[in-house]
């Protein structure tokens, strides 16, 4: 095994934990401002 891919694997083990908890913070804080951002009017059509 290299190196690197022990290190990868201690630093992964390391954090699981912290992953674990937090993962759904991301989906969770798009959907939210998602859910607060402004509707906006449609774009009015360019008269020629």
């Amino acid at each position: 095994m290299s190196i690197l891919k022990s290190e990868a694997e201690r630093a992964r083990a390391q954090y699981a934990s912290l992953v674990k908890h937090y993962r759904a913070i991301g989906p969770a804080a798009i959907a939210a401002a998602v859910a607060a951002a402004k509707k906006r009017k449609p774009a009015k059509p360019a008269k020629a």
